[in-house]
C-alpha cells in the first residue's frame, strides 16, 4: 500500500510542472439565466463576449467549477443550476474546463490556470461596474481549489465561497490550497474525508456530514458519497422554496469529534442555502436521512 501512495504522489509531482497550457477557446464560461434556463449561452473572458450576452447586471451571479473527468453537462451542474434558478433569479455561469479535467493528475496541474482565467472573466465584469459583492463562486472536488485560486486574483473581495468536498491528492502542501482567507466567508462540505475529499478542515466553516467519510446508503461506493456533496447543497437551495428542511449543523470541539459524531454542543450554523453568510466559524456535524429529502432540520 505505501508503495502505491508513493507512485500516486510521485505521479502528482511530475504532473504539477508537466501540464499544458489551456487554450483561450478552452476554458468556456456558459450563462444561465430563467430567460434560458436549460441551453446556456457560451461566453469567453472577453469584453466583447460578454458585452454581447444576456448577462444581467442588477443581478447576483452564481460561479460553478466541475471537478476531473467531468464537463458542463455532468451530473454536478444538472443539481446545481436549476437548483439556484429555481429559488433566486440569477446568472448562474457554469466554468467549462473539460479540455484540461480528463485525467486527475493533468487536471491537478491545470487548476492554477483554470482559477486565473476565471478572475479574469470576473475582472473584466468590475470594468463593466459590476459588484464582486453579487458573486458566490461554488467549487467541486478539484473545482473547490479553482474557486479559492480564483477569488484571490478577483479586483476585489468575493463575499462567500462554497467549497464540496475540495479533492485530497496533491493538496497536502499545494501553495494554492483552499483556504478560508480566499473570500469573506469560506464554507466547506467533507463528504468522503481522507479518501476522494480532504480530511482537515479548510474554511471558516466546515461541516461534516455523517461523520464526512461515508455517506448514508453509499457503502463502499466513494464516488457516490462524492456526490453528496452537491446533491446537499441542491437540496440546501431547493428547501427555500418548498418549505424543506434545512441542514443544521451541530458545532464540534474538534476535527476527530465530528469523524466520529461526538457532537452536542447548542451551537448550530445551518449549510449552504442562497443568503451569503456573513459570519461564522467552526466545526460542525449533521446527520442526513437514507433518501431524498435528505435534511432532517
Amino acid at each position: 500500500m505505501s508503495v502505491i501512495k508513493c507512485i500516486l504522489v510521485l505521479c502528482v509531482a511530475i504532473a504539477a510542472t508537466n501540464g499544458f497550457a489551456l487554450g483561450p477557446t478552452q476554458i468556456v464560461f456558459h450563462l444561465y439565466t430563467r430567460s434560458n434556463p436549460e441551453m446556456s449561452q457560451p461566453l469567453l473572458p472577453s469584453e466583447a463576449s460578454i458585452m454581447n450576452s444576456s448577462f444581467q447586471r442588477s443581478k447576483r451571479t452564481i460561479i460553478t467549477i466541475h471537478s476531473h473527468g467531468q464537463s458542463v453537462g455532468g451530473n454536478f451542474n444538472a443539481f446545481v443550476v436549476p437548483a439556484h434558478l429555481a429559488a433566486e433569479d440569477v446568472n448562474v455561469i457554469a466554468v467549462d474546463w473539460s479540455p484540461g479535467a480528463s485525467i486527475y493528475t493533468f487536471a491537478l496541474s491545470n487548476i492554477p490556470q483554470v482559477g486565473n482565467v476565471i478572475a479574469q472573466f470576473v475582472n473584466i465584469l468590475t470594468n463593466f461596474g459590476y459588484s464582486t459583492d453579487n458573486i458566490r463562486i461554488v467549487g467541486v472536488g478539484l473545482g473547490a481549489h479553482a474557486a479559492g485560486i480564483a477569488a484571490r486574483r478577483i479586483q476585489g473581495n468575493v463575499p462567500h465561497i462554497i467549497g464540496l468536498d475540495p479533492s485530497l491528492t496533491g493538496w497536502t502542501h499545494h501553495p494554492d490550497i483552499l483556504n478560508k482567507n480566499d473570500a469573506n466567508i469560506v464554507e466547506v462540505i467533507h463528504t468522503t474525508s481522507g479518501i476522494y475529499g480532504y480530511d482537515k478542515p479548510l474554511g471558516d466553516i466546515d461541516f461534516y456530514p455523517n461523520g464526512g467519510v461515508v455517506q448514508t446508503g453509499c457503502g463502499t461506493e466513494t464516488s457516490c458519497s462524492h456526490t453528496y456533496a452537491y446533491v446537499f447543497y441542491a437540496e440546501s437551495i431547493t428547501a427555500e422554496i418548498n418549505n424543506g428542511n434545512q441542514f443544521v449543523g451541530t458545532a464540534c470541539q474538534s476535527y476527530e469529534d465530528a469523524l466520529s459524531l461526538r457532537c452536542t454542543s447548542q451551537d448550530k450554523i445551518t449549510f449552504g442555502g442562497t443568503n451569503t453568510k456573513t459570519s461564522g466559524s467552526g466545526i460542525y456535524m449533521f446527520l442526513t436521512n437514507i433518501q431524498s429529502p435528505f435534511a432532517r432540520g
